[in-house]
Parts: structure tokens; sequence; C-alpha cells
């Protein structure tokens, strides 16, 4: 009986056989490699140094007012219109007589100070907050105020801000109105929400120019009065609403 010859696996059959086994394990290696780094980038969390997906409310006091109540306890906010070059800070006396020819720093001048009716809270709680200032020909204090009875003007600019050391408010530039010294919207006493729709009624019904933001009787005016010269003791009125 013939010997039967042990097989011999040829050199080939090896070669494919290792090499299957390396792409297996190659394979392997790499999508472990894919999960733990799908893994990484789910847990991963956003930098400290990311800019927050909203920006910070403007209720903020964006303004430091440690020098300016220094210089003087009676300045109470700082009132800018960019886009009619405004930029003047805002006390509040004791009367509405005293920083006609007084400066924020309290020293003569004639060009006054804008000032805060002394009837109204010099956080601007009111409905109706009324601040006054002189009409300077040089444009200076509420001299370009003017300009805003110009439709052009005010169609271009819509808003101004308040800024308090405690808020910071944007004013909503509602109407602009040419009114006599003693009327109705120098008004800081009402008595009901009738009495402050009727007053809001009478703002639509004299302004030169007028904008419809959806003013309510439970929004806040900011009024900024200053002397006119069409006739004897006019006056230019600026209404805003308070946004904050």
């Amino acid at each position: 009986m013939k010997k039967r010859k042990p097989s011999i696996i040829g050199p080939t059959v090896i070669l494919t056989l290792a090499t299957a086994m390396l792409a297996v394990f190659v394979w392997h290696t790499l999508a472990e490699r894919r999960a733990q780094t799908d893994i990484a980038e789910e847990t991963q969390t956003i930098p400290e140094t990311e800019p927050p997906t909203e920006p910070p409310g403007p209720t903020l006091p964006l303004i430091d007012f440690s020098d300016l109540l220094a210089m003087n306890p009676e300045i109470i906010g700082r009132l800018v219109i960019e886009g009619i070059g405004l930029d003047e800070p805002v006390v509040q006396g004791t009367d509405n007589a005293y920083y006609l020819d007084r400066t924020p720093e309290r020293k003569q001048h004639k060009n006054g100070s804008l000032f805060l009716d002394y009837r109204v809270g010099k956080d601007f709680s009111n409905f109706n907050s009324v601040i006054y200032g002189h009409h300077r020909s040089t444009g200076e204090m509420f001299g370009k105020l003017k300009h805003l009875r110009r439709q052009a003007t005010f169609d271009r600019v819509t808003e101004g801000m308040l800024y308090t050391p405690e808020k910071t408010y944007r004013l909503e530039i509602i109407a602009s109105v040419l009114t006599p010294a003693t009327s109705e919207f120098y008004h800081y006493v009402f008595l009901g929400e009738k009495s402050r729709e009727t007053h809001l009624e009478m703002i639509r019904e004299n302004a030169v120019c007028y904008r419809d933001v959806g003013v309510t009787a439970d929004d806040r005016l900011l009024v900024l009065s200053t002397c006119s010269y069409e006739y004897e003791d006019a006056r230019t009125v600026i209404v805003a609403r308070l946004a904050e």
C-alpha cells in the first residue's frame, strides 16, 4: 500500500491569507478610531472664548457714571441721538430754574443744561417725563431738535439712547410737534389708563411728523422740549417711547 504524501500549502495561499487577516485588523482599528472620534465630538464643550449666542440685554448700564456723579450727584443720565449729533448729560434739580443757566458742573453758563422736570421720578418711571434744554443757534444743547420737524430727517433718525446709572434705554422716536409752552404735552399727572390714552391721541393729532410703533397707555414716554420761534412761546417737542 502506497503512503499518502502530506499536503503542502503553497506560498501563494499563505500570502493571500495573511493579507486578508491584515486587512481585517486594519478595518477594525480604523472603525474603533472613528467611533472614538465621534464620541469626542459629541461630548466636546464650547470654549469659554466663544461669543454668546445672544447679546446682553439693553437694560444693563453701559456707561460708568462714577466720575459724573462725583462731579455732581444730580446728574441722572446721558442723552444721545447720534442722527442729529446730540450727546449731553441730563440733570434734575429741585426746580425747573436752577439749570437754565448752569452747566452739569454747576458753573454759570448761558447754555445751561439738559434737565428733567423736577416733579417726575429721576428713574423715568412716570408715564410722561419731560427734559428741557435751550435752543442754541450754534446747534448746542437742544438746538438741533428742530431738524426732526422735517419729514426727511424724521424718517432717517428713528432712535436714540438714554443712559442712566441703573439702566440703558432705547428711545423710539414717535413724534415731532410745534406746540405752545402751556400745552398738554407737559402734563405729568395722569389719573388712569383713559387719561393716558387721551394723551397719546393728542400726540397723534398734533404731530408734525409721526411714526406708528404701536405705543400704548402701558408704555413710558420721554419728551424733549426746547424753544421755537414761529410764534411767541412756541416750543419744539420730540416724543419718544422708552424701550428697555
